[in-house]
Formats: C-alpha cells, structure tokens, sequence
C-alpha cells in the first residue's frame, strides 16, 4: 500500500528587526566544553517572560472565543515524540534512523545550496532534526555551530547519541543520559558545536539575531501558532538571514482520512477526526508573509510510500511520532470490527500498483504531498517508492 505524506518548505530572506510575543516556560541544557554555550544563543528569562505574557494574552482570548486557538494537545505530542525515541531505540535492526525522514531531510536541506553564502550558525527546530543534523555535518562545510530544540528530552538524547555514533566526538562526552553539549567533527574535517536545547518550537526561548539560517524539518506542522512561531523564528535570525522550513501539507494521508471515514459511516453511524488537521500550500505564502519574512518562495513536493498493509503505515506514524495529537481527535483507538473496515477499505480504494508492496495482506496506495517552501521556485515533483525496512540501506 501507498501512502501520501504532504512536506512544505518554507523559506525566505529576513531583513525586518520586528520584535514579537511568545514562549512558554522552557528548560535548557547546555555546557561551556563547546567552546560556545548555548547562552550565547539561549536566553530562557526573556522567553519565561514573554511565556508569562503569552500565558496572560491567550487566557484572555480563551475566554473570548472558548479557547478556539487551541488545535493541538502539545502535552500528547510530546509524548509522541518520547515514544518515538523509544521505538526506534529497541527496534531489533538496532538502526534509530527513519528512512522517510532521512529522505524529507534530504530534500529540505538540499536547498541551502540555492543560495550562495554561508550558514555557520544553524537553529534546528524539532521535528526530523536527527536527520538534519547528521545531514547537515555530512554536508555543510560552513557550519560551525547548531543549536538543536525539541520538545522531548529523549528525542533530544536520540540526536545526541546518533551524533556521536556517526561522527568523532571532540569535546562535551560521547553519550549518556544528559543533554550536555557537544564538539564533533564533521565530514570536511572540521570542528562544529552543537547544543541540545529542551524547549517548545512555539516557545522558542533563541536570542535576536543570533544565527544565520533556522531549519525546521516536520515539525512546525504541529504548532497551535503558526505565524507566531515563524515570527519567533524571524527574530532569531540575522538580518538577511534564512527560514527554511518543511511541513506535512493538507492531502497527506487522504487515503487514511476516506478510508477512516467510510469504516466508521459503516460501523458506526458517524464519522470522527482521526487524522489532524494539516496546512493547504495555498496558506503558506500568506503565513510566511503574517511573520514578517521577505522574499517568501513555495515549492510542491509529492512523494509516494508503499507500504504492506495500513497497519505497517500506522506503525511508521508512530515511529516517526506523527500520531493524531488534535484537542478535537476521538479519544481511543478504532474499534476491532472499524480497524477491520477501515484496512479493508484501504486496500479495495487504494491498492498498490501492480508488482509494488504486498496487497494480499490488505495493502493498499496513499500518497504523502509535499507541500515546500524554499529560496528558489522549484517544480512540482511526485515521486514513488517503496518503505525501506529500517536498517536496510538503499541508494538514493
């Protein structure tokens, strides 16, 4: 079966010093054995104070609207993301990467190369960031310094430990438990600090122009406040500096969505969310804009899993930690006899193409859209392929 994931990058050259409003009490981890801290690019007071701020400002309009703003339940995306990091610590291959994320990555950093200068200060925002970090030591001879956030502290540890098993740790301890920061060498050879910051991407606790580019691989999807965390984003870069961003777009996992959706009609009577609401790439030039960014550019990338059966594509949603977390979502999973309906459904509308995946067990087709946004226009692609097994290893 085939599933369709949608990916949208944002990107955009920054000029504006706007200042903004945001961020949640957040939690740092850092060490001066980097050379740089973390303090450098973090100051936690002045987010915990735009965090009391925020707090105030939105019980207020909670009570106005009947707290309509909220579409995420934070607190369970973050356990999502916990149980991610475990999963793909104890799965038998012993391989903690995901093949789809390590692909969206790809593709999402592949546009730094569309314009010529350097990015040696690089904030990474949750989401893929094992990817993009692992990535961007392979490739960026440039980078000298990342500062990786992420809402869960053992995803943060999962990013850590996948560093320093990938490449020579330098300086900051090879491992453990702790989030203290690292030395590692990249791929050309040379030394770059990377700091593990505990901290929400809608309360990003980064200090006024104080890195050159922001990645966001999948994960800004997720945020309650979109335009608000890309404006807190904008403010942490430098003037001319870079937003690059790649989002889960609104026809990912429609296959998911009918199918879900004609198993309850016929089981149930009725129909519940049990897919979370996604951005359409129509809204993503004018969210780009609301956060101040200049010179905003949307690309539309199409890219197509097969996988065996619908419940090896709910099982990849888990690993990768992109479970249903919306305030609205059914609570529960689906019903045996609904499950039953649901996969069958899935497999009748959406087979695989002929020879591709393994239809007999109930396989069947969806597509992941890939709505992108980046320095450069870039045509519309729509790829096909199979889910690698995690630890297989296959050529691009």
């Amino acid at each position: 079966m085939t599933t369709r994931r949608a990916l949208g990058l944002f990107a955009s050259r920054l000029t504006s010093n706007r200042r903004s409003v945001g961020a949640l009490n957040t939690s740092t981890c850092f060490s001066t054995a980097a050379g740089s801290d973390a303090s450098s690019f973090v100051d936690v007071e002045a987010a915990q104070e735009r965090a009391r701020l925020k707090a105030a400002a939105l019980a207020a309009q909670a009570q106005a609207d009947g707290g309509a703003m909220y579409v995420f339940d934070r607190t369970v995306k973050a356990a999502h993301r916990d149980r991610a990091a475990y999963l793909r610590r104890i799965h038998p291959s012993g391989d903690t990467t995901d093949p789809f994320l390590e692909e969206i990555a790809r593709r999402t950093l592949d546009r730094l190369s569309d314009v010529k200068r350097e990015f040696p200060r690089v904030l990474v925002l949750g989401g893929a960031g094992d990817a993009a970090v692992r990535r961007l030591l392979r490739d960026r001879g440039d980078v000298r310094v990342i500062v990786v956030t992420d809402m869960s502290r053992d995803m943060l540890r999962l990013v850590r430990d996948n560093v320093a098993a990938e490449f020579s740790v330098a300086g900051g301890g090879e491992g453990g438990d702790s989030l203290e920061s690292q030395v590692v060498r990249s791929a050309s050879g040379g030394e770059v600090a990377v700091h593990y910051v505990h901290a929400d991407e809608e309360e990003l606790p980064a200090k006024g122009q104080s890195v050159d580019v922001v990645v966001s691989v999948l994960g800004l999807h997720w945020a309650n406040d979109l335009p608000g965390a890309m404006t807190q984003a904008r403010m942490a870069l430098v003037p001319d500096g870079l937003f690059l961003c790649a989002v889960l777009g609104g026809e990912t996992l429609r296959e998911m969505r009918i199918s879900c959706a004609v198993a309850e009609l016929e089981r149930e009577g009725g129909v519940s969310q049990r897919v979370s609401p996604l951005a359409q790439v129509r809204d993503c030039g004018n969210l780009l804009t609301r956060a101040g960014m200049r010179l905003p550019a949307v690309d539309v990338d199409t890219v197509t899993m097969n996988y065996p059966s619908p419940h090896k594509l709910v099982e990849h949603l888990r690993v990768m930690g992109e479970t249903n977390a919306g305030v609205s979502r059914r609570r529960g999973p689906l019903g045996r006899s609904t499950a039953a309906a649901a996969a069958a459904a899935y497999g009748s509308a959406f087979p695989s193409p002929p020879g591709v995946g393994d239809t007999a067990g109930g396989g069947g087709r969806g597509r992941a859209a890939a709505h992108a946004h980046a320095p450069a226009p870039h045509a519309p692609h729509d790829h096909v392929r199979d889910v690698p097994e995690r630890g297989e290893r296959r050529g691009r």
